[in-house]
């Protein structure tokens, strides 16, 4: 079972693993919560002290944006949740909805609002409200920060990441550094929906 404050460091580790790379990415592999990801998938990321940036910027782009042919697994909800793969459908306005009911706003992120690392984030953020509202001892206030955080998951998040995780573990051209990533979204989201049927 994971700390609170585990389960957030891992939401924000993996939002920033699905984010474009930059240099916090290559931080971040060298961090603390690197060894977090690793003790949850049983498995370190592979080749983290040497990963470039050049590389893992092909590598998204071939991935996740562009591709002869159509890119692999494109990280939006609505493609694996939208009849014929509608981006901006009914998932994208439901996330967006989830967004603004806690006064946050995407204004200038340039992503819709069902990309991976922006549900990540948006979880990391419920996560952090429940953490600090056990800081208070308010429970209820934690519970709610907790059924607020089961309610996306169900809907918005945990039923297309297999099918996206599959995607990025068949695809033998992708970047080890992401097949490792989709492994650990996908053990650490079972974890979660673990965790979360048990309390809610």
């Amino acid at each position: 079972m994971l700390h609170v404050s585990e389960r957030k460091r891992l939401y924000s580790f993996i939002a920033r693993l699905f984010s474009y790379p930059d240099a916090e990415l290559l931080s971040a592999l060298q961090g603390d919560d690197a060894p977090l990801a690793a003790r949850v998938l049983g498995e370190a990321p592979p080749g983290s002290d040497k990963v470039g940036l050049r590389d893992l910027e092909v590598a998204y782009t071939d991935l996740f944006i562009n591709r002869l042919g159509g890119a692999p697994a494109p990280p939006y909800g609505s493609v694996y949740l939208e009849e014929g793969g509608q981006l901006m459908g009914q998932t994208s306005l439901h996330a967006g909805e989830a967004y603004r009911a806690e006064g946050l706003s995407l204004d200038g992120s340039g992503e819709p609002p069902d990309f991976l690392a922006t549900e990540l984030e948006f979880l990391y953020y419920l996560v952090t409200k429940e953490e600090d509202a056990l800081g208070r001892k308010d429970i209820a206030e934690a519970r709610e920060a907790l059924r607020r955080q089961a309610d996306f998951c169900r809907a918005l998040l945990h039923p297309w990441v297999p099918l996206f995780c599959s995607k990025l573990s068949e695809d033998e051209e992708g970047h080890p550094l992401y097949r490792w990533g989709g492994r650990l979204l996908e053990e650490f989201c079972r974890l979660e929906n673990d965790w979360l049927e048990r309390l809610t």
